[in-house]
């Protein structure tokens, strides 16, 4: 059986990234509400923007992936 080792996303790899930054967002959700009750509101925001920030950026890497792998040049 022939591995497939190319680097275009299938739909496993959106599935994992659905699942990965479900369960991401739902830890950060549950940081967040400790952190700010504690009253540390920069901190809070800190890990709110990184957290999207980190989404956005493998968002564009899966893209970038289905970008070059469906694009053909002749």
């Amino acid at each position: 059986m022939a591995r497939n080792v190319s680097k275009i996303p299938t739909g496993r790899t959106y599935l994992g990234f659905m699942l990965v930054w479900t369960i991401v967002t739902f830890l950060v959700y549950l940081l967040c509400i400790a952190v700010f009750a504690a009253g540390h509101w920069i901190a809070g925001l800190l890990i709110v923007v990184l957290t999207a920030y980190f989404h956005v950026r493998h968002s564009i890497a899966i893209a970038k992936r289905a970008r070059r792998g469906l694009v053909r040049r002749p």
